[in-house]
């Protein structure tokens, strides 16, 4: 009898968890795409320690070649392209995020953005494993980066300069 009520304890104990989880936007499985865009969001945030997420919706889809070549930072020679689309196995994917989250701003306001993140796989992986593979509102991290006041502080941050 008291190994069912503990069984019974865990399950509702389980249930509750999870669904609380949920309920606050963090699955319990968080894909390798959306912690690579919670980190990519992060780096262009003010403060980063104050990100929070608040809920995630995300989407894949299988998209051409072509599509997956317009990417600017998929450019390649035709050679190149050619050579990878006899290589993959499978049609590219593109995964789509729109990530609502809140953090600080540089005067210490609580900001409420949505942030739509996109990562296009030649196959059909979801783990980017870099930032700067993943385009957040459209722009790569490094073209956002170079764009800023602190262009040289926020690439060195990115890892992409010395």
């Amino acid at each position: 009898m008291r190994t069912k009520v503990s069984i019974l304890v865990l399950l509702i104990f389980g249930v509750l968890a999870l669904g609380y989880t949920r309920v606050r936007g963090y699955p319990p499985f968080t894909s390798e795409f959306v912690q690579t865009c919670d980190r990519a969001i992060k780096e262009r945030l003010v403060v980063p320690s104050t990100y929070e997420r608040i809920g995630v919706d995300e989407s894949r889809k299988t998209i051409t070649f072509d599509e997956f070549f317009t990417d600017p930072i998929r450019a390649a020679s035709e050679a190149t392209r050619k050579a990878m689309v006899q290589v993959a196995r499978v049609p590219p994917v593109q995964y789509v995020a729109f990530i609502d989250y809140q953090a600080q701003d540089s005067v210490g306001a609580i900001i409420r953005e949505r942030a739509t993140c996109i990562f296009n796989s030649l196959d059909g992986s979801d783990m980017p494993e870099h930032t700067y593979w993943v385009q957040v509102d459209g722009e790569h991290n490094m073209a956002w980066a170079t764009r800023q006041p602190n262009a040289a502080t926020l690439l060195r941050r990115l890892g992409v300069a010395d």
